[in-house]
């Protein structure tokens, strides 16, 4: 990959009725598992902000597809990514709703199969403490690691240790999205907010873009030329605005099930405007969602590609892409 200065940024349009996703892209569990293999294990992926763990030893578990990691801030200041000790759980057999690909609640919330908890602070992880054992063991040097990285008040990470570097990503989200640049990491307000639709039309609601525009060599996709509404594939999106910014981390968590991690950045009566744009837009995710399926299994929904603005044809394009090349 290049600068993205290199490589201007250019209108890409797909015809309609052109795409490759069918009812499965958005439901199917094997459809699921080829995106875990191709994008999920492979990208860099954003797990949430710098802010989210600010002392030495405060910990962000993030399940990453189906693969349990965690990032822990280190004495330095700097960050340590691994996969969890406990990636089972505990459980004797893996329950019926996680062999559908729905996560649960789980008093073991550090597997794949569960749901991930907040942050945690460094008191809560006391030597003995369950959540020591699960997350990390009693040698969290010997934990398999994960490449993390950082731009601007977000964290990264890449499950592939022979992946690509981050450096190329870094300095293109710094040319396209100027608005960024001056985020200060010191301050931010989270909220998780679930929507019962498929990540991929969650992104596609989330950066409503009329049309497409698309980076050279860096998979990053704007709503406009300003570049105030962005998605980096696969799940980051950038909104903002003259007096602040919005982050939504997308993580799916069911076939048919997003959990959006929301962080905004600015003044703290700027969250308020933030909440009524997700809230309009996620609703249209959810309602996109419930016409593929068509009342679900067995149901007979519309053509996903009806669903499709410009954004949804870009990502499905990423998606496919990845999908054919493993």
């Amino acid at each position: 990959m290049e600068c993205m200065t290199e490589h201007p940024v250019h209108l890409h349009r797909r015809p309609s009725g052109s795409g490759a996703f069918d009812v499965a892209a958005f439901r199917g569990l094997d459809f699921a598992r080829a995106e875990d293999d191709a994008i999920w294990t492979r990208e860099w992926v954003c797990v949430g902000s710098v802010l989210d763990i600010r002392a030495a030893g405060d910990l962000l578990p993030f399940t990453v597809g189906d693969h349990a990691i965690h990032v822990q801030r280190l004495p330095d200041g700097g960050f340590s990514g691994r996969f969890n000790k406990a990636q089972h759980g505990g459980c004797r057999a893996v329950p019926l709703q996680c062999q559908q690909g729905a996560k649960t609640p789980c008093s073991f919330t550090s597997c794949g199969h569960s749901l991930d908890r907040p942050p945690i602070a460094a008191g809560e992880l006391g030597e003995g403490t369950p959540e020591m054992y699960q997350y990390l063991g009693l040698r969290p040097e010997r934990l398999l690691p994960v490449r993390t990285a950082t731009w601007g008040p977000l964290l990264f990470v890449s499950l592939d240790p022979h992946g690509s570097s981050f450096e190329p990503t870094a300095r293109a989200l710094t040319s396209a999205l100027p608005a960024w640049t001056s985020v200060q990491a010191d301050n931010h307000r989270t909220r998780w907010i679930a929507c019962d639709a498929n990540w991929k039309l969650v992104a596609q609601h989330l950066l409503a873009a009329s049309a497409t525009l698309v980076s050279g060599d860096v998979e990053l996709c704007c709503a406009d030329a300003e570049g105030r509404a962005a998605l980096l594939f696969p799940n980051l999106v950038l909104l903002s605005s003259p007096a602040s910014t919005c982050a939504v981390v997308l993580q799916p968590v069911s076939l048919t099930r997003t959990l959006c991690r929301v962080a905004h950045f600015g003044p703290d009566d700027s969250a308020f405007s933030w909440e009524t744009l997700l809230h309009t837009r996620l609703a249209a995710a959810a309602q996109a969602q419930s016409a593929i399926e068509g009342g679900g299994i067995g149901g007979c929904g519309c053509d996903p590609a009806s669903q499709l603005d410009a954004g949804g044809r870009w990502i499905e394009t990423q998606v496919m892409a990845r999908i054919a090349a493993c």
